[in-house]
């Protein structure tokens, strides 16, 4: 993913979200910029045609960006791969890109030197992402409390440890 999908980003994320869950351009640039030359960011595509885009980024639990932040920082020591947003086209859902992009981050967050890939399950998604092996951890710090609590009401932060 580049500057230039920003567009089409935003396309895919107004079908997929409601609308507490839509983010502006800034925000998705500021993922962008902070991963830069990562790999952490993808689309998928048929025919040129955008179905599917993931945005991910190594951070710590302090460094993990709120609903529609501004501004994100990749910290030096960053302890996982945050999936922040995946979004596939309701005509595209048959696909498997969903677990294309998965496998593609299980195989990423090694090469990054993390054994861990987390997210903010939201929109009812929960069940869906425990079937894909994740679960909530023990405890959250109040840190990481208040910004899930930024992605609304129902939000969970949930975990998947990756045997390396």
């Amino acid at each position: 993913m580049t500057p230039a999908d920003l567009d089409a980003v935003l396309a895919l994320q107004q079908r997929c979200y409601g609308v507490d869950f839509l983010e502006r351009r800034e925000a998705f640039a500021a993922k962008l910029a902070a991963t830069q030359g990562l790999g952490c960011c993808w689309m998928a595509r048929r025919d040129g045609e955008p179905l599917a885009y993931v945005v991910s980024l190594p951070v710590c639990e302090a460094t993990l960006p709120a609903l529609d932040a501004p501004r994100c920082e990749t910290p030096a020591a960053p302890t996982l791969l945050y999936l922040h947003d995946m979004a596939v086209a309701p005509e595209a859902r048959s696909l498997g890109l969903a677990a294309r992009l998965l496998a593609r981050l299980r195989e990423r967050a090694p090469a990054l030197g993390l054994a861990r890939i987390g997210l903010v399950a939201v929109q009812g998604s929960r069940p869906y992402w425990q079937r894909q092996g994740f679960a909530q951890p023990a405890e959250l710090s109040a840190d990481l409390g208040a910004k899930v609590a930024s992605f609304g009401a129902g939000a969970c932060f949930l975990v998947q440890d990756l045997d390396q």
